[in-house]
């Protein structure tokens, strides 16, 4: 799921010196997104960073939504209102969706539910609840259930937090290093579970796409953010940079690390390509490696000074758009593929598929960006101004 906060409150790390940067790298985890799934109908199914899309993007949502969190633990703003946090996430992901999904329906129709409850479950995000629950050409939206999922655990991991902090009389810090470190074993336990009988493979594919399987994967983008806020101008001072941000400052080391990462998660050892049902140690070696180079690069960006390689290449302002109009190609480059499937046969050559992976891009790009501009923008300035009303 593309983590879409545009919002300014939830955007402010450092000081908004990252944000163009940010945006970029959430513009980058789409367009891989796009590739992978363009490519998983060709001749060439490799091409791409299998699983890093939707990896980053639960990274990147951890760290955008928890810095107002880490300033109240930090004692340094009132806590955040509930409230208006689930006010604001919910105007901000449903839009967009529903006219998206509306459309989609209209035009595609496979891409219907077969009944009412599945409509339900479509209308509501909670398709992956029931095996199969995903219709065509809407696969991808397993990934915005696991981010509603989020959204509902995410002030109840900050109040965790503060009731760990005051218990154990620690640092807060330490409270969300302990929480990270029960989201790992969360993790690893649900998909050891998984792994344990031999399921159908709707059975597989549901219930490895819910929360617990990546729960480490928001929990670390928060970790990050909150050392990021704690060493802030406006923040206390520690004797010492938490571990990520100490990694950050070595752009040599963060480069390497995610280029190894993106090379083992994206070999042999990771596994087949598209929706294969892979080995158990070959799925966990692509989460892993995936979940490595998701945090080097969010480390490198986020935790680093302003004006390294690193930010400028993520800051160029090409991206920075595909990161700004995400969430739309996100939603529509799919359904998009199964309409041009319909129409036409990918051509086996290598130039047949850059001209299949061009006509993807030509299409969804500008439908992402009308998206954000008459849909997302809009219903973001009508529930600010409701909101500010109240």
């Amino acid at each position: 799921m593309v983590p879409v906060s545009n919002d300014p409150t939830e955007q402010v790390v450092a000081k908004g010196a990252h944000v163009a940067a940010l945006t970029g790298l959430r513009g980058f985890a789409v367009l891989a997104v796009v590739t992978v799934h363009a490519s998983a109908v060709t001749d060439y199914p490799w091409l791409g960073l299998h699983t890093y899309g939707p990896i980053s993007l639960f990274v990147l949502s951890g760290f955008l939504l928890f810095p107002p969190w880490s300033r109240w633990l930090l004692g340094m703003a009132d806590k955040p209102s509930v409230a208006t946090f689930a006010w604001r996430r919910v105007w901000r992901i449903f839009p967009a969706y529903l006219v998206t999904f509306a459309l989609v329906t209209l035009l595609y129709p496979p891409s219907r539910p077969s009944d009412a409850a599945g409509w339900l479950r479509s209308l509501t995000l909670t398709q992956t609840f029931t095996p199969g629950g995903l219709t065509a050409g809407m696969q991808h939206v397993w990934s915005m259930g696991t981010e509603l999922t989020w959204y509902a655990v995410l002030p109840l991991a900050a109040l965790g937090s503060i009731a760990l902090a005051r218990r154990f009389d620690a640092r807060p810090a330490r409270a969300i290093t302990g929480l990270l470190l029960l989201a790992a074993l969360v993790t690893a336990a649900w998909r050891w579970m998984l792994s344990l009988d031999a399921r159908t493979a709707d059975e597989l594919l549901t219930w490895s796409f819910w929360f617990p399987a990546y729960a480490v994967c928001f929990f670390a983008g928060a970790w990050i953010s909150h050392q990021v806020v704690a060493v802030a101008p406006t923040g206390p001072r520690s004797r010492r940079h938490g571990a990520a941000l100490r990694f950050a400052q070595r752009p040599r080391l963060v480069l390497a690390i995610a280029l190894l990462a993106a090379g083992i998660a994206n070999s042999p050892w990771g596994g087949g390509w598209g929706w294969s049902l892979d080995s158990n140690t070959e799925r966990t070696v692509r989460f892993l490696f995936t979940v490595a180079l998701a945090l080097a690069l969010l480390a490198g960006i986020g935790g680093a000074q302003p004006g390294t390689a690193l930010s400028r290449a993520f800051s160029a302002p090409w991206l920075v758009a595909i990161g700004r109009w995400s969430y739309g190609i996100y939603l529509w480059h799919l359904p998009v593929r199964e309409i041009l499937l319909d129409q036409m046969t990918p051509p086996p050559s290598v130039i047949g598929v850059v001209v299949w992976l061009a006509v993807q891009f030509a299409v969804s790009v500008p439908l992402g960006a009308a998206t954000y501009a008459f849909v997302e923008k809009p219903t973001i300035a009508f529930a600010r101004r409701v909101r500010r009303g109240r």
